[in-house]
């Protein structure tokens, strides 16, 4: 699916890859906050961001299928994340893209500039002095040193994400954090009460 925006040739992609296994086992985009699904408010922030958007995600792709978007599975096992990093580039080759943006499926408040702040890549996000690797910008180009990054021989932090983007020469992109931090991502029950009393909130302001 293409949108049209001022921003040529750029893709989103959401890595929604993960298993939720401190939460008892479940996909995580899937939960809502304040009635709506985490995969929507992130839809939502990007799609006016970029050209075109999927989802990377593995097993059955039709319990996504009511967002009609492309569901990208990996191409390379084991690897952790930057397998959908990988998918996300490939599929920004053949979507004629010259960027994509990852982010976690799990991070319902992403900003509104995400893109135009992590332009032009490789570019990481920052808040409160920590790294999020995965939200991110990656040059398509990049898509053959990461292919090969992945089939070299095991060594260790070889799938770390962080290790690979400094191979590119990643910069660091600092945004504040207000009442909460933007890059906030649910990772336990305990996480996932503070998402809904913040969307709560965030729905209130916005009244």
């Amino acid at each position: 699916m293409i949108f049209h925006s001022p921003s040529a040739r750029t893709g989103a992609v959401i890595l929604a890859g993960g298993q939720g296994l401190r939460m008892g086992g479940c996909d995580k985009p899937l939960l809502s906050i304040a009635d709506v699904p985490v995969l929507t408010r992130l839809i939502d922030r990007l799609q006016p961001q970029c050209q075109a958007l999927a989802i990377s995600a593995n097993g059955n792709p039709d319990r996504f299928s009511a967002w009609g978007l492309p569901v990208l599975p990996d191409t390379m096992p084991d690897c952790g994340p930057l397998a959908g990093v990988l998918a996300a580039l490939a599929w920004g080759q053949s979507h004629n893209l010259e960027t994509v943006l990852t982010v976690p499926g799990d991070t319902p408040f992403i900003p509104a500039n995400l893109m135009a702040d992590l332009l032009p890549a490789p570019a990481v996000a920052v808040s409160d002095g920590r790294q999020h690797p995965l939200v991110a910008t990656w040059p398509v180009s990049a898509f053959h040193a990461l292919q090969d990054w992945l089939n070299q021989p095991d060594f260790p932090d070889k799938l770390r994400v962080r290790v690979f983007a400094r191979t590119l020469g990643i910069r660091e992109v600092t945004f504040a954090a207000g009442s909460y931090d933007p890059f906030f991502n649910i990772n336990t029950p305990d996480e996932y009460a503070t998402a809904c009393t913040l969307a709560d909130k965030e729905q209130a302001d916005d009244r």
